[in-house]
C-alpha cells in the first residue's frame, strides 16, 4: 500500500512538472489502484519464511526459531560487541541422563571457556532448557552449533536480549539433572510450571524460565550441601 502511495506522489509530481497529459496519468493510476486489493489479498494470505513464500495457513507455528533467526535479531556491529543473553530448549533423542548430560557438560568446557561463553543447562528425562551469556557473535556461532547437535531436535529459542551483566557468571556451563530430585521438590515445580509425562514443564517465555531457575538452584544447592 506505501509503495502504491509512493508512486501516485510521484507520477503527479512529474506531471505537474513536465505537463503531463492527464490521459497518461490516469494510464499509470488506474492499474496501481486496480491492482491494490491483490496486493492486499497476498499480505494478508501470504508469508515470507526462511523457505520462501509460504500461505499463512501453511505456516507452522509451532515450530523452533532457528539459529538463522538469531543472525536477523541484532547483527550490528555495536550490538555484536554487547553481552547478550540466548534461552532455549529442545526435546533430546532418546532419554536423557547423567551420562549424556556430562557429555554436553564437557563439551560446554572444552568450547564455552575460549568463546567467553556462561551459563547453565537444565535436563529432564525428554527435553533440555539451556541460559547461555556471551558476545553476540559467539552467542551465534555457540548456537549454530548447538542446533547442529544430533542429540537433539526441536530446538526452539526463547529469547535472545541484550544483558548488561551475565547471571551465571561463574560457570562455562553448569548442569542440573531433574533425574532425582527430591519427591517435595519436583512436586513444587510441576505445580507451578506444569507437568509434561510426568516431568517439570520447560516453559516457552524469558521471565518463567528465570522463575523457575530462580526456584530451581537454591534448592539444587541446598540438596548438594546436605549430600
Amino acid at each position: 500500500m506505501l509503495i502504491v502511495w509512493l508512486v501516485a506522489q510521484v507520477v503527479q509530481l512529474v506531471s505537474e512538472s513536465f505537463g503531463t497529459p492527464d490521459w497518461a496519468i490516469k494510464t499509470v493510476l488506474v492499474p496501481l489502484a486496480a491492482g491494490l486489493p491483490l496486493v492486499l489479498f497476498f499480505a494478508w494470505a501470504y508469508e515470507m519464511t526462511p523457505e520462501g513464500i509460504k500461505r499463512k495457513r501453511d505456516v507452522d507455528r509451532s515450530q523452533p526459531i532457528t539459529c538463522q533467526t538469531v543472525k536477523k535479531l541484532k547483527g550490528t556491529t555495536a550490538a555484536s560487541r554487547k553481552l547478550h543473553s540466548l534461552i532455549y530448549k529442545s526435546r533430546c533423542k532418546g532419554s536423557a541422563n547423567w551420562d549424556l548430560v556430562d557429555s554436553i557438560l564437557a563439551s560446554s568446557a572444552q568450547n564455552n571457556p575460549a568463546n567467553g561463553i556462561t551459563g547453565v543447562l537444565v535436563a529432564s528425562e525428554m527435553h533440555f532448557l539451556q541460559v547461555l551469556a556471551g558476545e553476540y557473535e559467539s552467542q551465534n556461532a555457540t548456537f549454530e552449533r548447538i542446533s547442529r547437535d544430533k542429540r537433539h531436535d526441536k530446538v526452539q529459542l526463547i529469547s535472545f536480549t541484550e544483558i548488561e551483566q551475565r547471571k551465571f557468571a561463574d560457570w562455562a556451563m553448569r548442569g542440573i539433572g531433574l533425574f532425582d530430585l527430591n519427591h517435595k521438590l519436583a512436586v513444587r515445580l510441576c505445580k507451578t510450571f506444569g507437568e509434561d509425562s510426568g516431568n517439570v514443564r520447560f516453559r516457552s517465555t524469558e521471565s518463567e524460565v528465570m522463575d523457575s531457575l530462580n526456584m530451581l538452584l537454591p534448592e539444587e544447592r541446598r540438596e548438594q550441601a546436605h549430600i
